[in-house]
């Protein structure tokens, strides 16, 4: 699902976030070399990388939902819905929760409310796919950006509660 939107703090930003399909490995190739690369100086081939990246994903397409968020039609933002099945119960056989992880916005594209849009996006998606809950752990400087979306808890870990219908 696509989800285009005018940023509210640059509202000439032409902004749109959505859940990935595999034609976006390379973009989130890219995305995660410039993350964990450039930004983080891990060392690694970026060709070869790529070429990974591109053979996990497909390995984990049911297990970890990639979502972007693309501004002018770039990417320039992503988090991944990591889906962990639960054991069953004898009312519902079905229990599903998720773990938000590697959520990136590209240095110059932060503070501008794309992440907001970008998590939103995914939490619509957590809907879609009926999980019960979402868990994420935020970096110390994340922590209020994910209270401000109703996640709750203490200590490293936060929770958002999702409802059934």
């Amino acid at each position: 699902m696509i989800r285009p939107v005018n940023v509210n703090s640059t509202p000439h930003l032409d902004a749109t976030a959505r859940s990935g399909e595999p034609s976006d490995a390379d973009e989130l190739a890219r995305l995660r070399w410039i993350w964990r690369a450039v930004e983080r100086n891990e060392a690694g081939d970026p060709d070869r990388f790529r070429e990974d990246f591109a053979i996990w994903i497909s390995e984990h397409e049911r297990t970890h939902i990639p979502y972007l968020v693309e501004v002018g039609g770039r990417a320039v933002g992503m988090a991944w819905l990591a889906i962990i099945e639960r054991i069953p119960g004898p009312e519902i056989w079905k229990r599903l929760s998720g773990h938000i992880q590697s959520v990136y916005v590209t240095d110059e594209n932060r503070d501008k409310g794309l992440g907001t849009l970008l998590i939103e996006e995914l939490i619509e998606g957590a809907r879609r796919e009926r999980l019960d809950y979402l868990l994420v752990h935020p970096s110390p400087r994340s922590f209020p950006f994910y209270r401000r979306l109703g996640f709750t808890g203490e200590g490293s870990l936060l929770s958002l509660e999702l409802a059934r219908d």
